[in-house]
């Protein structure tokens, strides 16, 4: 889709966006807004909650282009009060506008600044769609510069193959009931840049998955990301890497963050998966 069609129809999107927490958060969560690299930073603490120093940084989906959305706010921010943690939001650089090297460069500022308050042992990363991809890109520059890694990651409904090259995620999209295929390649262009879609730095699906921190991967039967999901996992399993997999039954695209019974439960297994001390 050319700019001159796509940016219009963004503009009307993004007025949606909630890129500062919402009001009714901040009734019970202190809230402090630093600067990471270029980007915004959002970090809340829970007044009443018995914090124990650790922090559950999150990386919201919307196809790189748009977000994070209410819904990002509240399942993380309960998330993060179960498990008696703080939370971090990042409002990182979108598409069209900047492609991939700004987007892991916030992602990887945003990461240096959590960890040097709370130590890399005391860090989740967690994202969802997009976000989960971009936790997923993460891992492996902190890996590659032989950064240390984080606790745990959290992968919910991640887009892990920017072209969406698999058979079987062709087949999938008859079931999903949200994201279109061919709109999700032309976002993954704009994202890639100059790289190809199937560029392990963009594409996780084809990067390897050695040295990365515990992986567990949250994604519903019907929606178009499930193949590449279950097959980043086996060939992580295969090659002994830690990544587990939270397979929800008819669930859509992120189901595991909807305010839901299925949701609740789903968030209720990733605090037992990320068993912080």
């Amino acid at each position: 889709m050319a700019r001159e069609t796509l940016d219009p129809m963004l503009a009307k999107v993004r007025r949606y966006d909630d890129t500062t927490p919402p009001k009714r958060l901040l009734r019970k969560w202190d809230h402090e807004e630093i600067t990471a690299g270029e980007s915004p930073l959002h970090l809340l603490r829970h007044r009443k909650s018995e914090s124990r120093c650790r922090v559950l940084l999150y990386f919201h989906g919307g196809g790189y282009m748009v977000g994070p959305a209410r819904m990002h706010w509240a399942a993380m921010a309960e998330l993060a009060r179960d498990g008696r943690a703080d939370l971090a939001m990042s409002i990182y650089p979108k598409s069209p506008e900047h492609d991939h090297q700004a987007t892991i460069a916030a992602a990887v500022a945003a990461y240096g600044t959590v960890v040097e308050r709370y130590g890399a042992e005391n860090v989740v990363v967690g994202g969802d769609s997009a976000g989960g991809g971009l936790t997923a890109s993460l891992l492996t520059v902190l890996r590659d510069r032989e950064t240390a890694q984080p606790h745990a990651a959290l992968l919910i409904s991640p887009w892990f193959d920017l072209s969406m090259s698999d058979p079987a995620s062709q087949a999938q999209s008859k079931s999903d009931l949200i994201l279109p295929i061919g709109g999700l390649v032309e976002a993954g262009r704009y994202y890639a840049g100059d790289l190809d879609l199937t560029d392990p730095l963009v594409s996780p699906r084809f990067a390897s998955t050695a040295g990365l921190a515990p992986m567990h991967i949250f994604v519903g039967t019907e929606e178009v990301f499930f193949a590449d999901c279950l097959g980043f996992a086996h060939k992580a399993q295969a090659n002994g890497d830690h990544v587990t997999l939270r397979v929800l039954a008819r669930g859509q695209h992120v189901a595991a963050i909807f305010p839901t019974p299925e949701g609740k439960i789903a968030r209720a297994q990733m605090l037992a998966l990320i068993d912080w001390p």
